[in-house]
């Protein structure tokens, strides 16, 4: 991906053992876990069923091992071990997993009609954004599908990441140094060249109930004002369409 490096030269995320966000996501308690698992759980809804789908910064792979064998995707990522990592746990005939290096996405224009990115922006610099979602929409087939999710740093997402960072396992204090708003997100993915651009507000108290019970969570996410979600949420979750 462009200049991911460069960009995030100050953080090293060879540091985060290979294959830690997968553990977290099959750890099946905690709030981290709900967060991954209900996260994923929505971006399988808006991604419905593509026939050709890119994952890009797909890390362990667990989002693409989460999607039914129907689907036909790739998995994209300049960490070398994460790729070997995905490749050993998800790799199926229907999925594959590629490292590719720093610069732009190197498939052919129309190879794919959705692309993910999952709270990748926010550890890189706006123009590093800006040249990452318009080579997107490049390689995506007119009418196709990308869903991007952040952490909504319009919501009351910074309180929450102040505490992750001095009590969680990993501290995202170097990590995040672009913040999205949801005016932020739609222009930028504007400027990039989608339509129908669409940044909604997801999961308020729902991950937080997990430690009252894992089937517990699941019912609050269900049941929060939707209200309350879009001014306080704490994921920005798009979706807009290639020309």
């Amino acid at each position: 991906l462009r200049d991911v490096r460069l960009m995030t030269d100050t953080y090293d995320y060879d540091a985060i053992d290979v294959g830690y966000y997968d553990a977290v996501f099959h750890r099946n308690q905690g709030m981290q876990s709900k967060w991954h698992q209900l996260k994923f759980d929505r971006i399988r809804r808006e991604l419905g069923q593509p026939q050709k789908h890119l994952d890009i910064a797909c890390g362990p792979g667990t989002f693409i091992g989460s999607l039914p064998e129907t689907i036909s995707s790739t998995g994209v990522d300049i960490a070398a071990s994460q790729i070997e990592y995905a490749q050993r746990t998800y790799a199926r005939p229907n999925a594959d997993f590629q490292h590719i290096a720093e610069g732009g996405l190197p498939y052919d224009e129309a190879a794919f009609d959705s692309v993910t990115s999952i709270e990748l922006i926010e550890h890189l610099e706006q123009d590093a954004v800006a040249a990452l979602l318009a080579d997107a929409c490049r390689v995506m087939t007119p009418g196709g599908r990308i869903i991007v999710s952040t952490p909504d740093y319009g919501g009351v997402w910074p309180a929450v990441e102040w505490l992750l960072n001095r009590l969680g396992d990993v501290s995202y204090e170097d990590q995040h140094i672009n913040k999205f708003t949801k005016q932020r997100l739609r222009e930028t993915l504007a400027a990039a060249g989608f339509q129908n651009v669409d940044v909604r507000s997801y999961l308020f108290a729902a991950p937080f109930a997990a430690a009252l019970g894992w089937g517990f969570a699941d019912l609050i996410e269900k049941l929060e004002p939707a209200f309350i979600v879009d001014r306080f949420g704490l994921l920005l979750i798009a979706t807009a369409d290639a020309p």
